[in-house]
């Protein structure tokens, strides 16, 4: 991959934050070793949504929509990760066919929604308990 021969590597330790959930996007990750975990937060309600190892990305969906991080991500192992800066990310989708940039779009759309009723629904179960 001549484009990652670019990329900067980074380390981060067990337990340690990577991505803040809210704080402005302005990097994808893909991991080159270790684990990572990633969650929701809402007040003390907690919905995991994956657990990550190697030659997997996160962050991807918030640096391609230029939003803000949507999960908190925390490194479960020690972990090199190659940082995907916008400007990496524009010269790899630049050379997609445009069908497969679109495609793209559509799924990173899916997937914010997605996460954003799993919330919704996760807190209103656990709130349904609490009044019980």
């Amino acid at each position: 991959m001549a484009i990652a021969d670019d990329l900067q590597i980074i380390k981060s330790k067990t337990g340690e934050r990577i991505v803040t959930q809210g704080d402005p996007s302005d990097k994808a990750y893909m991991i080159l070793s270790g684990r990572v975990k990633i969650y929701l937060e809402d007040g003390t309600k907690i919905v995991d949504l994956a657990e990550l190892g190697e030659d997997e990305i996160f962050g991807e969906s918030a640096i391609f929509n230029g939003e803000a991080y949507g999960a908190n991500v925390d490194a479960l192992e020690d972990c090199e990760l190659y940082v995907i800066t916008p400007a990496a990310l524009s010269n790899m989708l630049g050379d997609a066919d445009p069908i497969i940039r679109a495609l793209l779009q559509m799924l990173m759309a899916r997937l914010k929604a997605t996460n954003e009723a799993l919330l919704k629904s996760e807190t209103r179960e656990f709130m349904d308990i609490a009044l019980i």
